[in-house]
């Protein structure tokens, strides 16, 4: 591989760093509590100036909810569900797309209790 092909190679990785944490609004603070490593790190990583662990890119994976394989420059095609969802809500407003969002977050926080609440009992019987 040449210095050309790695440089570029880093480059994209940046830049998918930089895309994912902008696309949940992180800011680098924020992702240097969530890994444990210093901002300057994060900052580092975004401007492919820092070498990224395995574990730092799983890591990242997960809280960016975004694929390895993107997160490295690849080509993930979206799944069909993904697709759906991306067409049924590009002609929204803004306002509209921040409702989804939302909502969307309300579903996935679903899952886990609410800190300091029990969790919901059906009454039916």
């Amino acid at each position: 591989m040449s210095d050309d092909e790695s440089t570029n190679e880093i480059k994209v990785v940046a830049e998918r760093l930089r895309e994912a944490r902008e696309s949940i609004g992180f800011t680098q603070e924020e992702v240097s509590s969530a890994l444990g490593i210093p901002r300057t790190s994060v900052h580092a990583m975004e401007a492919g100036k820092r070498n990224v662990s395995a574990i730092e890119l799983r890591r990242l994976s997960r809280l960016y909810r975004r694929s390895v394989e993107w997160l490295l420059g690849e080509d993930v095609k979206p799944t069909s569900a993904d697709s759906a969802l991306h067409r049924a809500t590009d002609d929204l407003s803004d306002e509209d797309k921040e409702q989804v969002l939302r909502f969307a977050q309300f579903l996935a926080a679903g899952s886990r209790p609410v800190s300091g609440t029990a969790p919901r009992r059906s009454t039916a019987e």
